[in-house]
């Protein structure tokens, strides 16, 4: 797998539907390693927050992104995108690559792809999507579909703001490449909220297309 960051501005605007407003939703993340595996300072910039309101799913624009098989590898390892998006995939190694999701909600297998072949996937289906290679199984790629403008990047302290969430109940979640995907309930506006991540896979290089927050 390929280290580190690449660090992505907005992308892809997205517009939400009319709400009352809130305020904001504030808190912290914690990335803790499990055994065998290790957290080095700053891998939080990594983790993305959102919050899904329980009144109504906003609209969101998606984009057009890249993913690229290199040196028996997808690069980047992990992209957060917005829901409806479009990805293409194209090997630019010179052996047989596969693409493939067994993941519900995102079941596809885009047989051999030779060098140079590129395949497309629209990506509709809210949450997280493994991606991976038939020929060469240790090869994944991390994808998380966002529904909502409602949308955070979290510091390398650990901490987030969002801004301008709508009022009322629903559904805060938080996703780290390297971790499973969490959620708690809450009401809007929130501040002081906590999380706790538990990094059980390798880092990787990641993108965060997270869009124009309201």
């Amino acid at each position: 797998m390929a280290w580190g960051v690449v660090g992505m501005g907005a992308q892809a605007a997205m517009a939400a539907v009319p709400h009352a407003e809130g305020g904001d939703i504030a808190g912290h993340v914690v990335l803790v390693p499990n055994p065998g595996q290790s957290v080095a300072p700053g891998e939080l910039v990594d983790t993305v927050v959102y919050f899904v309101p329980k009144a109504g799913i906003p609209h969101v624009k998606p984009g057009t992104y890249n993913v690229n098989s290199v040196d028996m590898d997808f690069r980047p390892g992990a992209m957060a995108v917005p829901a409806g998006s479009k990805i293409t995939f194209a090997n630019l190694d010179q052996v047989l690559h596969n693409v493939y999701s067994s993941t519900p909600g995102s079941v596809f297998d885009y047989q051999f792809q030779k060098v140079g072949d590129v395949v497309e996937r629209r990506f509709t289906t809210p949450g997280t999507v493994l991606v991976s290679c038939n020929v060469h199984h240790f090869m994944e790629f991390d994808l998380l579909v966002l529904p909502t403008p409602y949308v955070a990047s979290v510091a390398a302290d650990g901490s987030f703001t969002m801004h301008h969430v709508p009022a009322g109940a629903g559904t805060l979640y938080f996703w780290n490449p390297r971790a499973v995907l969490k959620s708690q309930v809450v009401a809007a506006p929130a501040h002081d909220i906590t999380q706790r991540l538990v990094a059980i896979k390798p880092r990787v290089t990641t993108e965060l297309h997270l869009g124009e927050q309201p």
